[in-house]
């Protein structure tokens, strides 16, 4: 279930776009859902990246990230830590953020990972997880 925060950034973007209940409906779906309530906090992030892309390039938006406490978002903490850990294990070789970044590079494509949305983000943290795991 998305936050409150995304259902309130899908609804202003919606907005923005002047989309009708038609034209939205059709999008959720091409989601697999029929409100934007039923989607997964990462499919959230996929539509609002899909609707702000839409937004820019309308020129009805402009896309600004608001950095938590200590200017990280909890992801790209979440993503840092995860390649620590890798690193404490033996899994990589070197912590720096030049090895990371071309990680992030390689995985998405992104020149680096402030430049990353949250649903890539999400996919990074996954990969992360599970070459931990292995």
């Amino acid at each position: 279930m998305p936050t409150p925060a995304q259902i309130k950034k899908i609804h202003a973007l919606k907005g923005k776009l002047a989309m009708d209940d038609e034209a939205y409906r059709a999008m959720l779906a091409g989601y697999g859902v029929q409100t934007s309530k039923r989607l997964t906090i990462t499919r959230a992030d996929e539509l609002i990246a899909d609707l702000e892309g839409k937004a820019v390039a309308a020129g009805v938006w402009e896309k600004r990230e608001r950095p938590a406490k200590g200017g990280e978002d909890p992801q790209t903490m979440m993503i840092q830590g995860l390649w620590a850990r890798l690193h404490q294990a033996g899994k990589v070789q070197s912590n720096s953020p030049k090895s990371l970044g071309a990680y992030v590079k390689r995985m998405t494509r992104k020149d680096a990972l402030r430049w990353c949305n949250g649903a890539e983000k999400a996919k990074l943290i996954e990969g992360l997880k599970a070459w931990l795991e292995r």
